[in-house]
């Protein structure tokens, strides 16, 4: 079954390739240290949830998303046009990440990896839906709540190099990213132009299937959120050289 997503819209933009001093308010690891690592990119996180300059990282909790559009194909039993628009994910800022691989002192030919978890992460605003779930129509446009616990997540990528003022600067490539949770919760306002007992039967049985439908869905959602990281990532590799990610 083939599934399509576009993401339209992320705040998230390699603007200018001028190149930038490592923050000193942040912390730094030696190259391939793979204990102090997981350590310092969780601190970093908690630290910065509204963004941080100097990384050139925008707001990251709430992060906002203008447009997400998902569409599944006739074939899907998922077979809907969603839409979600002004939403703002929140949750990131208490991302653990407890393994990396890889960041080592040459970029080159290295894969890098990084796995996390994070109890619990919510997107929420608006959406407009129109298809079939399974074996019900489904209609409606509103405010929607999808929220997810236990979330792990793995991040896998190499890179590109190029050099500036002598020091290389990198930008992934074949970008990964894969997701798995114990729980799906779905709500979305306004369905069936506002009928209450058709919303609230709909979204009564979302959430008693949220796993045949994430299972569906799960494809499309993984690939916003490997656009949303991949671009967090490149902006801040694009500004600041790799070797000044580490202690000499």
């Amino acid at each position: 079954m083939h599934k399509n997503l576009l993401l339209l819209s992320v705040l998230i933009f390699v603007k200018s390739s001028l190149a930038a001093k490592f923050p000193d308010d942040i912390p730094k690891c030696k190259a391939a240290d793979l204990k102090c690592l997981p350590e310092v990119i969780t601190n970093v996180i908690k630290m910065v949830p509204n963004g941080h300059r100097g990384l050139h990282l925008i707001p990251i909790d709430p992060l906002h998303i203008n447009e997400i559009k998902i569409t599944q194909e006739r074939e899907s039993p998922v077979n809907i046009n969603l839409v979600l628009s002004n939403t703002d994910i929140i949750g990131l800022r208490n991302v653990v990440v407890t393994r990396v691989k890889g960041f080592e002192k040459d970029p080159t030919n290295v894969v890098f990896e990084a796995e996390a978890k994070l109890k619990q992460i919510a997107l929420l605003g608006h959406y407009k839906i129109d298809g079939r779930v399974l074996i019900l129509p489904i209609q409606g446009n509103g405010k929607s709540n999808l929220t997810l616990d236990n979330l792990t997540f793995k991040l896998k990528f190499k890179t590109t190099q190029t050099y500036k003022n002598s020091k290389v600067y990198i930008q992934t490539k074949d970008f990964l990213f894969n997701f798995d949770t114990t729980r799906l919760y779905i709500s979305f306002e306004n369905l069936f132009n506002g009928d209450k007992a058709l919303s609230d039967n709909m979204n009564r049985f979302l959430n008693e299937n949220w796993k045949d439908i994430l299972d569906e869905l799960k494809p499309a959602i993984t690939d916003a959120f490997s656009q949303i990281f991949n671009s967090i990532i490149n902006t801040i590799f694009s500004k600041i050289a790799y070797s000044d990610i580490y202690l000499d």
